[in-house]
Order: C-alpha cells, then sequence, then structure tokens
C-alpha cells in the first residue's frame, strides 16, 4: 500500500495548489527567447566524401524528408547520391547481422568530369536544412545546393555556374542490387529519367523519377542508357521524387502470404508522377521557401549554447580532436542539434518511422536487417520528440502503430489462451500484445528475447505524447485507447504469485536468462501503463469496464525490489547484484521506471540511490553506442552532470563518425539510435519533468558553467529556457502553452524575483525555499530572475555498519566533511521507495542508533547527509545496507 499511495500521488499530479501569496517587483524583460540559433551549426569539409561503403558511413552528407532518405557524397567529376526508401524491404528481415532486409533504393550518379577542382567546400547547414558544395574549375565557380522538402515531397538539387553556358552534366540514376530478388529498368524520355521495378519478395512496385529543368543549354535524354546529358548551361534544377506500393493498412500484417501483402494497392506511377508535376510548378525559389518554412518551424524550436565558438577547422577534424581540443563545446552543441536534425529528416507524418538506420541504408543486407526493434532502439528514436520539442514529429510512429496492432490484438489473444486461458475473452476483447522487432511488413509473435513489457513501453511514448502536449482531443481519440487496451491485456495476463500479479513467463530484454517470472523490466511497465491509463480516464471523464480492475490490480502489480547489494534487482530471483544474467550488460531494463518511465524520481529518493548502485555496477566503459546514450540520460536522472557528462564525451569521442553518424561499435557500423539518444540524454541534463516539477539545470556538469538554451519542453507542455555563469542560473523563462499549474524547481527561486515577460506582478505559492507554484494564463511567459546563488552542501561518504551492531541497535561510522556541522539519519525499510527521519543534529563520525523493530527488519538502507551551519542540507548522502543476520 504504501508504494500505491507515494507514488501514485507523485505520478497522477494531481496535488491541489493554493493561490499564491506572494508577489515579484516588475522588472525590464531582456529576454532568452529572440535571436534563437544566432550561431552557424554546420558540418563541412574541404574534400569530397570517399566513394565506397566505408566513405558512406562516415563521411557522406545525410539529409532527409520522411518519403526518402539521401546521401551526398558531393564529387566534382561525378556526385554520387544515394537514395533510400523505408518501404524497400526484401525478406523476412529476421534477426541477425547479414540478413535480408531494407534495400538500397538508388544509386544516381551527376557526372560533370571535373577532374582538377579547387576551393573546394561542402557543407550541410543545419540552420537552414540545406547542403551545399562550392569548388572551382578551369576559372569557373560551379555551385550545388540541395535540400529534401517535406511539404512538397521531393529531393530538390539547383546546380549553378559563375560562368554563361559552361555548366555541363550527365544525370545517370541506376538500381543498385539488380538481380538478388530485384528487378527493374532505368528509361529516360524528354526531360525526365524513371527508374521503376519490383522487390519480389513482398512484391514491391517502386518507382523514382528525376526530371531536369536547366536554363539555357541543349538538354539530350537516352532512352537506352537512362541517362540526361545537358550541355552548356546557365544553371538547372534536378527534382527527385520516389515511392512503392506501400500504405499503412492492417491488411499488410495480417495477410500471411508475404507476395499478397501490398495486393490491391495501386503501382506508385501516378503517385510520384504528381509529387513531381506537383514541385515542377513552382520555382526553386518557392520550392525553398516551402522546405524552410516546413523545416525552421521545427528546428528553430530549440537552441543550445555552451559558449563555443564556429570553429575554423573542418568537421573531420573537429571530431578527431574531441575532446581536448578548443573547439570540443562546438561538437557538443552540434551533436545536440544534429539528432534533432536527424528525427526531423527521418519521422515525418505519412512516412514510415526511423528505423535502427534511421532512413539511410545503402547495403542489401544491412545489420540486423533496418528492423524496428521495440525494446529499446525505437523508443530511443523517439526519446528526444518530445523534450527537444518535436511531438508531431511522433505521428509517423502513430500511423505505423495503426496499421500493425490489428495483428497485435491476435497474438494478445493467442497469449492469453496460451498463458492464463482463465482470463481469456472469448470474443477477443484482450488488448493488444507488444512486439520486440518489426519491419514495415512483419510483426513477429513473442520473442524469448524480450518481455511483455514492450507493449507498455510503447504506451508510455503514447503517454508522454499527451503529457507533454496536453492535448487532451489527442489523449481521447489517439492515446487513451492505445493505453487502455494495453492495459486490458496486462491485466489479463498477469498471475497471482504469493498475493502480487507478476508477468509469468517473463524476460529482461536480451539477458540469456529467459522465461523467468516477473523481471522488473515487466513489472515496472505494467505499473506505468496502468497508472498512466488510470490518470487518462480520470481526465477524459472516463468509466470504461475494466477500470475498477487496473485499480485493484495497480498495487498488486510489484514494479521495484531493492537486492542486498542496495540495487535495484532485474530478477526477482537476484538477491546480489550480478548474480543473475551479464552484470554489465548494453541493456539496463531494470531501470526504465527511472528513465525514460516516471516511476522513480524525486519523491522516490531511496529508489533512486538504489538506482545509483544499479547503475555503478551496470556501467560500462564498452563502445556500445546507443548503451553509451541511454546512461547518458540515466545518470542526468539521478542528478549526476558528471557521469552522464563523461558518457556524452565517451560518446562523441568513441563513436561518432566524421559526419556525425554513430559507429554503433566499429566497422564502422552506422546505427542511428544513439545520434536520437544523445539528444535525449543531453535534453534531461538541461530540464526534467518526471515528477511533474519543472526542473531546469538538473544535471550540469563542471565543464558547463556557462550556458544557455531555450525552448526545450516539459511536461505539462511548458517551454523552458534557462541562461546561467559559473554553474548558476541566471534567468529562467517558462512559456505556458496551454495553462495550468507551474510547478518549478531550482535550488533558492522561492526568492527569486518571478514576474511576466512584459514585467507584470506574478502570484506564486512557496513550496519551499527551492520550489514554487504559480496557475499559469495560455501563451504567457514567467520569467525568473535575481535566483540566488547555489552552494550544495558536501555530503558525507564511507558509511559503514559495524561490526558489533546488536538486536537493538545499529552502529554506523563514516568519513565526514568540513562543510557539515552536523548529520542527519534516515532509512528505508525493504523496498520502501522514500526515507523516514531516524535521528538528527548528530555531532562526530560515528553513531548508534537504537531500533526498536529491528528483529523484524531483514533489509534496510541507511542514508546520512550533510547539514551546514546555515542549516542546509546535502541533497546526496552515503549510504549502506543492514541485512539481518
Amino acid at each position: 500500500m504504501l508504494i500505491r499511495n507515494v507514488v501514485t500521488a507523485v505520478l497522477l499530479g494531481f496535488t491541489l495548489l493554493l493561490p499564491g501569496s506572494q508577489a515579484s517587483a516588475a522588472e525590464p524583460n531582456t529576454g532568452l527567447t529572440a535571436g534563437r540559433l544566432s550561431k552557424a551549426l554546420r558540418l563541412w569539409y574541404d574534400e569530397p566524401a570517399p566513394d565506397s561503403d566505408l566513405g558512406w558511413a562516415n563521411s557522406s552528407i545525410p539529409m532527409g524528408n520522411g518519403y526518402m532518405g539521401v546521401n551526398l557524397f558531393g564529387g566534382t567529376e561525378t556526385e554520387r547520391i544515394q537514395i533510400t526508401e523505408n518501404s524497400l524491404y526484401d525478406g523476412p528481415g529476421e534477426r541477425g547481422m547479414k540478413r535480408k532486409g531494407l534495400n538500397n533504393f538508388a544509386e544516381v550518379y551527376i557526372d560533370f568530369g571535373h577532374d582538377d577542382a579547387g576551393d573546394y567546400l561542402r557543407e550541410l547547414n543545419l540552420n537552414e536544412g540545406v547542403s551545399r558544395v562550392k569548388y572551382e574549375q578551369d576559372g569557373v565557380a560551379y555551385s550545388r545546393e540541395c535540400f529534401t522538402s517535406y511539404p512538397d515531397k521531393v529531393m530538390v538539387i539547383r546546380l549553378g555556374a559563375s560562368k554563361a553556358g559552361a555548366l555541363s552534366f550527365t544525370l545517370r540514376p541506376t538500381i543498385p542490387f539488380l538481380g538478388e530478388g530485384k528487378s527493374g529498368t532505368v528509361t529516360a524520355s524528354g526531360d525526365t529519367v524513371t527508374l521503376s521495378g519490383v522487390m519480389t519478395h513482398y512484391n514491391i512496385e517502386f518507382e523514382g523519377q528525376f526530371k531536369v529543368i536547366p536554363r539555357g543549354g541543349t538538354m539530350a535524354a537516352s532512352d537506352q542508357k537512362g541517362t540526361i546529358t545537358v550541355s552548356d548551361a546557365d544553371s538547372a534544377v534536378i527534382l527527385i521524387a520516389v515511392g512503392t506500393n506501400y500504405q499503412f493498412d492492417p491488411k499488410v500484417f495480417l495477410t500471411p502470404e508475404p507476395d499478397r501483402k501490398l495486393d490491391g494497392f495501386p503501382h506508385p506511377h501516378a503517385k510520384v508522377t504528381g509529387y513531381l508535376a506537383d514541385a515542377a510548378a513552382k520555382s526553386y525559389e518557392e520550392l525553398l521557401a516551402n522546405h524552410q518554412d516546413d523545416y525552421k518551424a521545427l528546428f528553430d524550436r530549440v537552441n543550445l549554447d555552451l559558449g563555443a565558438t564556429v570553429p575554423a577547422i573542418t568537421t573531420d577534424e573537429l571530431v578527431d580532436a574531441y575532446p581536448d581540443a578548443a573547439s570540443s563545446r562546438y561538437l557538443e552543441e552540434l551533436a545536440f542539434q544534429f539528432g534533432r536534425y536527424m528525427l526531423i529528416c527521418s519521422s515525418r507524418a505519412g512516412t514510415l518511422p526511423p528505423n535502427l538506420q534511421g532512413i539511410w541504408n545503402v547495403y542489401a543486407k544491412p545489420p540486423w536487417a533496418s528492423q524496428y526493434l521495440h525494446d529499446t532502439n525505437v523508443q530511443m528514436a523517439y526519446a528526444p520528440v518530445f523534450s527537444a520539442n518535436l511531438p508531431e514529429l511522433f505521428e509517423s510512429y502513430v500511423g505505423f502503430f495503426k496499421a500493425f496492432e490489428p495483428q497485435q490484438r491476435r497474438y494478445a489473444t493467442q497469449y492469453i489462451k496460451q498463458y492464463n486461458p482463465a482470463q481469456l475473452d472469448p470474443d477477443g476483447d484482450n488488448g493488444w500484445s507488444g512486439p520486440f522487432w518489426a519491419s514495415p511488413y512483419n510483426v513477429p509473435g513473442k520473442s524469448p528475447i524480450a518481455g511483455f513489457g514492450t507493449g507498455c513501453w510503447i504506451a508510455q511514448m503514447f503517454w508522454d505524447y499527451y503529457d507533454f502536449t496536453r492535448d487532451e482531443s489527442l489523449l481521447a481519440d489517439t492515446v487513451y485507447p492505445v493505453m487502455y487496451e494495453q492495459a486490458n491485456f496486462v491485466s489479463r495476463f498477469v498471475k497471482d504469485v504469493d498475493g502480487v500479479l507478476l508477468a509469468n513467463p517473463s524476460s529482461s530484454p536480451e539477458q540469456k536468462k529467459r522465461d523467468t517470472v516477473g523481471t522488473t523490466f515487466d513489472q515496472q511497465m505494467f505499473y506505468e501503463n496502468h497508472h498512466n491509463t488510470l490518470a487518462a480516464a480520470r481526465i477524459l471523464g472516463r468509466d470504461d469496464s475494466r477500470l475498477q480492475l487496473f485499480e485493484i490490480q495497480l498495487p498488486l502489480l510489484d514494479p521495484i525490489q531493492v537486492g542486498k547489494s542496495g540495487q535495484i534487482k532485474e530478477f526477482r530471483q537476484e538477491e546480489y547484484y550480478g548474480e543473475i544474467g551479464d552484470p554489465h550488460h548494453r541493456h539496463t531494463s531494470m531501470l526504465l521506471g527511472l528513465y525514460p518511465g516516471q516511476l522513480i524520481n524525486d519523491m522516490t529518493p531511496a529508489w533512486l540511490d538504489a538506482v545509483k548502485v544499479s547503475l555503478t555496477k551496470r556501467t560500462n566503459k564498452s563502445n556500445i553506442g546507443w548503451a553509451r546514450a541511454e546512461r547518458i540520460a540515466f545518470w542526468a536522472r539521478v542528478h549526476d552532470g558528471e557521469e552522464a557528462y563523461s558518457f556524452y564525451r565517451d560518446l562523441l569521442g568513441g563513436n561518432y563518425l566524421h559526419n556525425l553518424f554513430n559507429d554503433h561499435r566499429g566497422g564502422p557500423l552506422f546505427q542511428a539510435d544513439a545520434n536520437y539518444g544523445a539528444t535525449a540524454g543531453v535534453a534531461e541534463m538541461l530540464l526534467q519533468s518526471q515528477d511533474y516539477v519543472v526542473s531546469p539545470l538538473t544535471a550540469l556538469p563542471t565543464s558547463w558553467l556557462d550556458g544557455n538554451y531555450q525552448g526545450l519542453l516539459a511536461r505539462g507542455n511548458f517551454e523552458v529556457s534557462a541562461k546561467w555563469s559559473d554553474g548558476n542560473a541566471d534567468r529562467l523563462e517558462v512559456l505556458s502553452k496551454t495553462g495550468g499549474t507551474l510547478a518549478l524547481r531550482y535550488p533558492g527561486v522561492a526568492k527569486a524575483k518571478i514576474r511576466t515577460r512584459e514585467g507584470g506582478k506574478v502570484e506564486f505559492t512557496d513550496e519551499g525555499p527551492d520550489q514554487v507554484s504559480i496557475e499559469t494564463a495560455v501563451g504567457q511567459v514567467y520569467v525568473i530572475t535575481d535566483i540566488p546563488a547555489s552552494h550544495p552542501v558536501a555530503a558525507p561518504s564511507n558509511l559503514t555498519i559495524d561490526s558489533d551492531s546488536a538486536e537493538d541497535r545499529v552502529a554506523i561510522t563514516w568519513t565526514g566533511n568540513a562543510d557539515a556541522a552536523s548529520y542527519n539519519l534516515y532509512r528505508a525499510v525493504g523496498n520502501a521507495p522514500g526515507y523516514e527521519s531516524i535521528a538528527s543534529k548528530i555531532h562526530g563520525t560515528e553513531f548508534v542508533y537504537k531500533v526498536s523493530d529491528l528483529p523484524q527488519i531483514k533489509q534496510m538502507t541507511l542514508k546520512l547527509t550533510a547539514v551546514r551551519a546555515d542549516g542546509c542540507e546535502s541533497s546526496d548522502g552515503a549510504t549502506a545496507i543492514y541485512l539481518r543476520p
């Protein structure tokens, strides 16, 4: 009952806050939100990318618009443009490094014959979403400008020359990997090259069209060669559109025969022709304006400035010099924004979501088949979508989910019948079961590699979609049905085991011990979704039939167990850390209640301390990119900015390639999830809100003593900006986008000046020295200045339980520090989420704690904090585990 009362109250966020009793003085506004992205953010190089698969992964420039992913090489003799379309899938895509899967859509070449180029520049401008190539040949300055437009669904290339009549080239698109389950032809007529073919396994019809629009000169098409040659032009525009006959439709997943999954869907010719015709009716300037209006509306929302200057060195030199170069802060800013850029490129409404390689693949047999893995990789792709202020990009996954959910409903009925038949609804009302891996064509059944908690992890993303936007129509129409039906499945799947409801069978993702009972991964995810479903039902005023059962089940889901090492257990049978499974495993699935979940937070400090034990013991310095990225966020959630930053450094220094693609673990082996995850982790260092308290600068490392950011998003749809110096906040701004109560936490904030952007008075409630509550108005910006400098109290260390502890007392010793005038002692018995105070104003470095109920206690965590002479207490403390002899 303690877990339910404490945690449910925290997570529901329904605490009644009284009207404010204090006001701030008016003060002129200086503003953080003006002039966002004033710094140039770009990747640039002084030579083309090598024309090889290694060059593709390490050096090519990635672009995309959801409809296609593009990699540009920037050659001068020949430009190579590699195109990916995420539905062009071959074969079943089973697990493994070299299975069939996503296939390279097209290799496009533009032959210029410039073999003596000088003054070369190649760049990707993140501020604009535009890439460029510039160079000189024979006294002529040549230029290329490229962008991929989501609103117009095309790639646009403008070719220019400084001298009239100096531009000549041949465009020759090709179909890679013909004969390997793939057939097709390339033809040319008039101003258009058409690339068309079929992937035989799923009978995927694909087409790409390439329209050339020259200014001046002559143009000739060769149907036999499938090329267009332009001679002596002043300039030219090339438009590219691609597509397949794939559609978001449940029948794709419900049809068992591979070659019939797309039956009845029209050939893409008309669609692609329409894209190209619509784009060709607009000028280059109109297309560029459409693209930038769309792109900048997303990208410009967030800025991060760590005080770096734009370096004079190329991006490959920048990456190689990290972390010791003077320009290293710039790479840290750039990598954060690059993850946002990649998400804008790869996740757009109406298109397939990003897979393991995002939207970029050059292979016939890509790593892990470019699948969607739901035991961390998909979730990591969407980790920054809300915190980094890009919520509408989640619509891409919503469309995918709606297509495969009916198949998952079939599996849910199958699993309830198999594992808990007494709870089976014979009419099929058994909810939906979460997948492990998926492709655009197939979502197989249960895998022993991942537990049944993957469905709740998916539902958590949907809850976050509402929680960060507070759109109640979205909650009612999209989010709540997903969560409710997942809870429906879980409520039938769990079994009573010694008075608690557990998953049986259960697995912790990718650990070797499988088909156990009640792993923490499953139980935390079950708890989170039951809780969130009930919260959503209250908001919407729903009274659906199984809600009362969910309410009864919630406290019995037993999400957290603390082991004898003081750790969050991964397995229920585990006593000491590392007894079961790989103790240094890349997955850290027992901590998902910390991140991305909300179960473990500042209102559950004993669990936070147990997380630190698990993280310290789990932490490995392996070279797996996504695991490093995930640990940035884990350490940020326990407010350890130094550890979080150390993993960011390891990731940038050890995994980022010259084009900022993540090298998964050597090869190079590109995998996009760490790029997305790094952005999310940095966002967690700068802003948190998992307990519905907006908390800026929660894990700021000493390396970032000065800086500012604008536009990060917190739960409640609060857009937050911050400026700090010498590690302390100078100014905070919070835009209330939908109104509601703003709970704001920062050291000393209750003594700061709080006003509107216009300088108006703000009423607020003092919730203690470090937290205030404000009833906000829609569209109003709240400005906090004159924040007292924070001087944290150092915590004690080396807390030890002495061997002479008796049946009714526990003797402890510790190492003190100069900050402490006294110490406070707390305890958490068993699996309790919080501490209770047991002694205060302790002096010296040893103490005997008399415990009347000690014979009844099997295990407890003791925590000692330091108290300074001014009454300030250390936020952290030393812990030790008492185990009954």
